[in-house]
């Protein structure tokens, strides 16, 4: 079956104030096998809702697949650090996604409106979470969930949202509560899902882009070992290499 790709452009890039527009080919479909998007993935292919998009923008290629080999993976001196900082920070799978939860929608609203000063209608916004992180082609979107002591209680702190693939898990979103910043919780979350990659007796952990040069999106290599994607095929992402592309940003 082949399915015709739509050419879109979205404007300003998201990562790099000087590259040029956000451009992308994407298709839609109701149902897709979880095999076919993971061999998707090598060909640069990501998903938004129904939605599975590449860049393919002008003169840049700086949006690379990268995936973490959670057999081999070793965290860094300051990793350790991040999770020593979270000792008391809860952690907790929801394989099955649970459907719309409203705790999930507002601390995703509220992560848009710190994070990225978006704000919207309220039915909107919850039709728009729904459609991006609950709704999935693939089947149900599995979900990660952070807490911290909150009184004698504790708060939701940070919800990871994972596609689960035949040999990985795939990030889709991770949105985390502003006030508990001091904890580093995107790091922390890395963390806890290679872990949960290796519970679940997966070989990888895809972490969507890797765009070196970007504020947000540079740090996904600091993982190791990694593969990106290139040209279609998975090659390891030696130092030199991660070096010598961060350099050219």
């Amino acid at each position: 079956m082949s399915i015709p790709l739509r050419e879109l452009t979205y404007g300003p890039c998201p990562y790099l104030a000087q590259a040029p527009s956000w451009k992308v080919a994407e298709f839609s479909v109701r149902e897709l096998p979880p095999a076919v998007y993971e061999n998707l993935l090598v060909r640069g292919f990501r998903r938004s809702g129904t939605s599975f998009y590449r860049t393919i923008c002008e003169g840049c290629d700086r949006c690379i697949p990268i995936r973490i080999d959670v057999e081999r993976f070793t965290p860094t001196k300051s990793q350790r650090r991040v999770a020593r900082l979270n000792s008391r920070t809860g952690f907790a799978f929801d394989g099955a996604g649970g459907g719309f939860r409203e705790d999930r929608f507002r601390l995703y609203e509220a992560y848009c409106r710190d994070r990225h000063g978006k704000t919207h209608a309220a039915e909107d916004s919850a039709l728009s979470y729904f459609a991006f992180l609950v709704d999935s082609p693939l089947g149900s979107v599995a979900v990660t969930e952070y807490s911290t002591p909150d009184g004698e209680g504790r708060s939701l702190a940070g919800n990871g949202y994972l596609d689960v693939l035949p040999d990985g898990l795939s990030s889709v979103y991770f949105a985390w509560d502003a006030r508990v910043h001091r904890l580093s919780l995107g790091i922390y979350s890395v963390l806890r899902e290679i872990e949960l990659c290796r519970n679940l007796g997966k070989r990888w952990y895809y972490l969507g882009f890797w765009v070196p040069g970007s504020r947000v999106m540079d740090y996904k290599a600091n993982f190791e070992p990694a593969e990106i994607a290139r040209e279609g095929a998975w090659i390891p992402l030696e130092r030199t290499l991660r070096d010598i592309l961060r350099g050219a940003a």
